[in-house]
Order: structure tokens, then sequence, then C-alpha cells
């Protein structure tokens, strides 16, 4: 039986061995193909360096292949991953994921998934009406625009900082200031958060938790049959 294909596309580079294994946690090798593809794989150092940010509404963070984290520009991210659309829809591919919980809407096309509406998806099934929601997000930077994406009329919503690349410690003393802001629901918003660091939160702050990887693994497991 042939495994069924599924396209990661990434806003930084490729490969991604640390999202590769929260995928593979849901979807093992012998499930499925997974090809992971980045917006701006066809930059070098100096490429990625004139990709920086030009203000808090142009930034995204990601992990380089390397481990190294930076922050780039959403508009040349936007430009890369239409590109790669481009490519990945010369390939034979079960399921396409724009892996990347910012939203992209000049990218929608059929066929393709995007991280932030299935994110969406899951926080509105568990919190559907009043209540509180904490979000983890990589830099102070993003507080205003996750702010502003999530709030709701009933439902207020508290932003924490949080690199996904941080050690145990700063992951301690973040998951504390969440338990102080007293949610109802967590959510790691960014592909790049890990099981491991959802995990060490949750022990501190006790509150259910989504973690983006995760819910777009199991959706891709989903809909390719894996």
């Amino acid at each position: 039986m042939t495994r069924p294909s599924i396209g990661l596309l990434v806003v930084g580079q490729a490969p991604r061995p640390a999202l590769l294994a929260e995928f593979r946690h849901v979807l093992p090798e012998a499930a499925a193909d997974i090809r992971v593809m980045g917006a701006l794989d066809h930059l070098d150092e100096a490429g990625l360096a004139a990709a920086a940010p030009t203000g808090d509404g142009d930034t995204l963070y990601t992990t380089l292949p390397s481990g190294r984290s930076i922050l780039l520009s959403k508009k040349a991210v936007t430009e890369g991953m239409g590109k790669r659309l481009d490519d990945l829809a010369a390939e034979s591919i079960d399921v396409a994921i724009v892996a990347c919980t910012g939203r992209f809407p000049s990218l929608e096309r059929a066929g393709v998934h995007f991280a932030s509406d299935l994110v969406s998806g899951a926080v509105e099934a568990c919190l559907p009406r009043s209540g509180k929601l904490g979000v983890f997000i990589p830099t102070p930077s993003q507080a205003e625009a996750c702010i502003a994406r999530w709030s709701r009329a009933g439902r207020e919503c508290q932003a924490i900082p949080l690199q996904p690349d941080a050690d145990e410690a700063t992951i301690a003393a973040a998951a504390e200031a969440m338990t102080a802001a007293a949610p109802d629901l967590v959510i790691h918003d960014c592909i790049s958060y890990t099981r491991a660091s959802r995990q060490l939160a949750a022990s501190i702050h006790g509150k259910p938790a989504i973690l983006a990887a995760a819910i777009c693994a199991r959706f891709a497991a989903e809909l390719s049959g894996a």
C-alpha cells in the first residue's frame, strides 16, 4: 500500500528536524511520507538577514535547520511561500499545510490548509463562548496582534511571551505568569513549540493546553487517511 504524502510549508527553511519530530509523534514514518519545504529555501545567510522584519506587524518567528531562531519579514515569507506552493503543486501531494499560525489570506488556494485555521477551529471548539484564553507567543512584539486576533465578545485573551527554544527555567517562569493570568484554555501559538515545552508548562499552570503542531499533524493524518 502506498503511503499518503503530506507537504509541510514552513516560513523559514527546510529541513526542520524538531517540527518533523512533532509530526512523527502522530504520523510515524511507516504511515506517511512528509515533505518539508521552506518559504525562504532560496535564500543564503545574507538573504535571510535582508528579510528582517520592518515592524511589529511584519514579524514572524522561525527556527532554522541549524536550530537557530530568527525573526523574519512576513512580506518576504509570503512572497517565498507563494513560490513554494507552486513547487508543491507540481508534486504528488495528498495534503498540503502551511505550517505557521500567522494568517496568509493572499495564499489561499484549493487543497492548501493553514495552521492558523486549524488552530482557530480547535480553540473555538474548546472555548466556544465566554472565558479567558491564555496564549503563549514567541516575542513580546506579537502581543498586540495576538490579542486582536483571539479576543471575542465575552472572551478575554492574555498573551505571554515564550520563545519556542527557551530553556526549562524560562518555560517555568512563563508558565507561572500564565498561572497568574488564570486562563480557561491555553494555546501555544507557534508551530515551533514542542510537546516537551507544552507538557512542562501545563504541569505548572494546570490548564488544558493546545499545541499547534499537534493539531496540524492530527488533521493531516485524518485527511490523508494515514
